[in-house]
């Protein structure tokens, strides 16, 4: 009975009221009830924020001298209402070099989409759309409160098959270095993300957008591992796409690696990434950066991660001042750097 009781400890904001007297850890059935009705009710939030994308493109072959069209290459992926307005969140992937792009609604209306900015780098774009209908705009929450372990509930259209709910858990949060996008720190799950599901919701069991599916691990098809963009990253990239179209960043200008355990022994430390190579005229010459040099600390934060160390530097502000701390011939100095714009 133990399994019982940790579920209902999970699902304690969510669950129905029972009748006084009712003790659900000895009444699987009744806590097995309780648990389908939570589903049921995150389910029923979401899907009135959930759009299916589907893009064409011409497509040209070469024929003798020239190039004549072929046909036409179709995309379906899924999208999130994100404001009453008609701005809907996709990935940049499902309307890349897109000459069309069309919305289906939750009530079956099908309309057309403009697009309103793309960031290929974190493979998040936004469209819109004008309708006379009300829109329902999805509650997006707080990712930094995600907790690994919690249950989670995966919205889209795999294969075209609309308004598809599948669940799972948080399987890691923080990931990176997985090779999919240039700036990662994804939520991993196990819930199940199939062709299709790109640009749709991950969402917790309060209703709240926590992410925005993007890929899966494998190319047959969902092996229990899935990754969401956090939304808290989403915001910040859907902000810079509605005011200006795109995404303007931080820029270092140096080519860095990780270290390998063996060599933070031989240095000393816990922590840091190397600088391979410096690149000509870059902030990080001006500042005096070298190659051989092993940044330790970016604003008295230790660095340990190459993905999250370019995510940070990204997401400050061109012309904001930085302080590195980097080991250079075994002694640790302190090392301002203006950032440049990416």
């Amino acid at each position: 009975m133990k399994k019982y009781f940790l579920i209902l400890i999970a699902l304690n904001a969510t669950l129905p009221t029972v009748n006084a007297g009712t003790n659900l850890v000895d009444n699987p059935i009744e806590a097995a009830k309780a648990i389908s009705a939570a589903f049921e009710q995150v389910a029923e939030t979401i899907s009135p924020s959930l759009v299916t994308i589907q893009s064409k493109q011409e497509v040209q072959v070469r024929r003798g001298n020239g190039y004549q069209p072929r046909g036409f290459n179709l995309g379906l992926g899924s999208g999130l209402i994100i404001s009453d307005d008609g701005y809907i969140i996709t990935n940049a992937h499902v309307i890349e070099q897109a000459d069309e792009i069309a919305v289906s609604l939750p009530n079956g209306e099908t309309v057309n989409a403009s697009v309103v900015g793309t960031d290929p780098k974190t493979d998040i774009a936004v469209i819109r759309i004008t309708v006379e209908i009300a829109l329902d705009a999805a509650v997006l929450g707080d990712s930094d409160k995600v907790r690994v372990g919690e249950i989670v509930i995966a919205a889209g259209n795999p294969f075209g098959l609309s308004a598809s709910i599948t669940s799972g858990i948080v399987s890691a949060k923080g990931r990176g270095n997985v090779g999919i996008t240039d700036y990662e720190d994804f939520i991993q799950t196990d819930a199940s993300i199939n062709q299709g599901n790109s640009g749709g919701p991950l969402v917790n069991l309060d209703g709240e957008v926590i992410g925005i599916n993007t890929a899966m691990l494998g190319r047959n098809g969902n092996i229990g591992i899935g990754f969401a963009i956090p939304i808290n990253l989403v915001k910040d990239i859907v902000e810079d796409l509605r005011d200006d179209g795109e995404v303007t960043r931080g820029f270092l200008g140096v080519r860095i690696s990780e270290i390998t355990s063996e060599y933070a022994s031989e240095l000393d430390v816990q922590n840091g990434i190397f600088v391979s190579a410096v690149y000509k005229d870059s902030p990080a010459m001006e500042a005096g950066i070298q190659a051989g040099d092993l940044i330790t600390q970016l604003n008295g934060d230790p660095v340990q991660e190459l993905s999250k160390f370019r995510l940070k530097i990204a997401g400050i502000s061109p012309e904001e001042v930085v302080l590195l701390t980097v080991l250079r011939n075994g002694k640790f100095i302190e090392i301002k750097v203006t950032l440049g714009m990416l």
